[in-house]
């Protein structure tokens, strides 16, 4: 068991249609099963999951940019307020506090 917490985050229809709205090559349409096809996951801090309110006023920023810079690079691209609000409206974040390491290997950083 990991001394971390799990933060999934799964994309509402308003992500998807900013993806598609910012795309500066629109020939390719994202749905938003396609968007949640592999949902980006998270370990974030072991409380995170009992304090979350909290953990995401401190930590959104981080996250809401990590998540659009998944989609596109240039951060003229992105949302001018990049709010708490709007990533909660954008996305839906699930925590989840048990998170087993099934692998009988050590982890390693992959240096991203």
């Amino acid at each position: 068991m990991l001394n971390r917490d799990l933060l999934i985050v799964r994309y509402k229809q308003p992500f998807v249609d900013w993806v598609n709205a910012a795309d500066p090559n629109p020939k390719h349409r994202v749905n938003l099963e396609d968007a949640n096809d592999d949902s980006p996951a998270y370990l974030i801090h072991d409380y995170a999951c009992e304090e979350f309110d909290s953990w995401l006023e401190v930590n959104y920023i981080v996250l809401f940019e990590n998540l659009l810079n998944e989609w596109y690079t240039d951060p003229a691209l992105w949302p001018q307020e990049r709010t708490l609000r709007l990533l909660k409206a954008w996305c839906d974040l699930e925590v989840h506090s048990m998170v087993l390491d099934c692998v009988d290997e050590p982890l390693e950083d992959d240096g991203y």
